[in-house]
């Protein structure tokens, strides 16, 4: 089939468009009677759905580096140790979920001296400073991937594609009609191959930190928080798993501080205090869910609530 065969020889070029390639996938997917397959294809294209729908060639690992000072020296990108951590936080901040599109990944790495960063929210810091000399203080902390672990992903889909075109070339040999082409696709377990090349043996895919790409592009997170409803910010943390009893805590701060200074912006001393607290279950597993997210879904939902974003 020429569509076969003009794929493999898009993949067969580095400097050929892996877009393209795929693009052509699709077409051949319908052709042979597999739409159903097409979802991956889409998924590289326009970007995954989620993080539990990211492959395991997607999941990178970062670097965890901050900013920080003591009473004489300023540390510029230090590497920060995470080993008191539980394993699972460790794995948060280190596993990285590639769900971008290609051509975003692609853009990303085309600039000179890019990089992909997660910032660290800066209420966490207290943890991250424990694997510290207590001389030191941390301003500002992130997770970095190198610009060569995201080339590996376009490298990793090229080679997977290729794999299945390449067996379905062999088995469908020269000259077939679309018609015969449906028919000795079933005969060669089209799905089962198509998973097998793309997928291998489909690890499992680690939890992981908030994205951002670029220049400052930073994946949101779903929040409805309305200003001054505490039904709608209740709302947000319980689709998030925060308990009713931490909820209703929250509701107690919040009326323990008052009318706060908008000028300021600043949450006020109740409320921080249970923010540490939840961000410290967070951090011990008394509450499920990654640390990187917890932060976000805390700060972000109580700053719509106030009206600050």
């Amino acid at each position: 089939m020429d569509l076969i065969k003009e794929i493999i020889t898009i993949l067969s070029s580095q400097e050929s468009s892996l877009s393209d390639a795929l693009l052509k996938t699709k077409i051949l997917l319908h052709k042979i009677g597999h739409k159903e397959l097409v979802e991956w294809v889409n998924n590289e294209l326009n970007g995954y759905p989620d993080k539990s729908s990211v492959p395991d060639y997607r999941v990178l690992h970062a670097e965890v580096l901050a900013n920080a000072v003591n009473h004489a020296y300023q540390f510029n990108r230090m590497q920060i140790p995470i080993g008191h951590l539980p394993e699972e936080q460790q794995e948060s901040l280190t596993n990285i979920e590639m769900d971008q599109s290609l051509v975003s990944l692609e853009k990303l790495v085309s600039k000179e001296g890019s990089h992909l960063r997660s910032p660290i929210p800066i209420e966490t810091n207290y943890f991250l400073q424990e694997g510290l000399d207590e001389s030191i203080h941390i301003n500002s902390s992130w997770c970095e991937v190198q610009p060569s672990q995201i080339i590996q992903i376009f490298i990793q889909v090229r080679s997977r594609l290729l794999d299945f075109v390449l067996e379905l070339q062999d088995g469908f040999g020269e000259g077939a009609t679309d018609e015969e082409l449906r028919d000795r696709s079933g005969e060669l377990d089209t799905k089962g191959l198509f998973a097998t090349t793309i997928f291998g043996d489909n690890a499992s895919i680690g939890d992981n930190a908030i994205i951002v790409v670029g220049d400052n592009n930073q994946q949101s997170i779903a929040n409805v928080a309305v200003k001054g409803d505490f039904t709608s910010l209740s709302d947000v943390l319980k689709k998030h798993n925060v308990a009713d009893d931490d909820i209703a805590e929250l509701e107690r701060a919040i009326a323990d501080d008052g009318q706060l200074d908008e000028s300021k912006k600043e949450f006020g001393s109740s409320v921080k205090s249970w923010l540490q607290t939840m961000l410290s279950k967070a951090v011990y597993a008394a509450w499920q869910i990654e640390l990187g997210i917890a932060s976000n879904v805390l700060v972000d939902g109580l700053r719509k609530f106030y009206g600050w974003a």
